[in-house]
């Protein structure tokens, strides 16, 4: 009987030990990310432009589409074109009009926009 404790013991023990293990990493990490300035979105927009699907994410779930798209600027205006196909999908004057143009062209989806496909175009300020 003592053999069987002993497995229980060490079995709990090791349990706990890497729950505690991936607590202290995690939040060492997420206070390293803190420190250096990067935020959530800063997180999830890396793992789109990497492919990865974050559990945690609700639209992202597997059966949500991924429309890539490319963003051009003319004047103040924002365009947005499916990068497959060159297809017209919207236009705005800033990022909450154009992302309003997109929600009303496209089903619910889930839309991908990489840096040298002018991702950065929704980061800066377009009045």
């Amino acid at each position: 009987m003592a053999m069987i404790e002993f497995i229980i013991v060490f079995a709990l023990g090791w349990i706990i030990g890497w729950r505690i293990n991936d607590a202290l990493r995690t939040a060492a990490i997420r206070a390293l990310l803190k420190e250096l300035g990067v935020t959530d979105q800063d997180l999830r927009a890396a793992a789109a432009r990497n492919g990865i699907i974050l559990a945690d994410a609700p639209d992202t779930a597997a059966d949500t589409t991924v429309v890539e798209v490319r963003l051009e600027q003319e004047g103040n205006q924002i365009y947005a074109y499916r990068k497959s196909d060159s297809t017209f999908l919207g236009q705005g004057s800033d990022t909450d009009s154009l992302i309003e143009r997109l929600n009303q062209n496209l089903t619910p989806c889930r839309v991908v926009v990489s840096k040298e496909d002018g991702a950065d175009l929704l980061q800066k300020s377009h009045t």
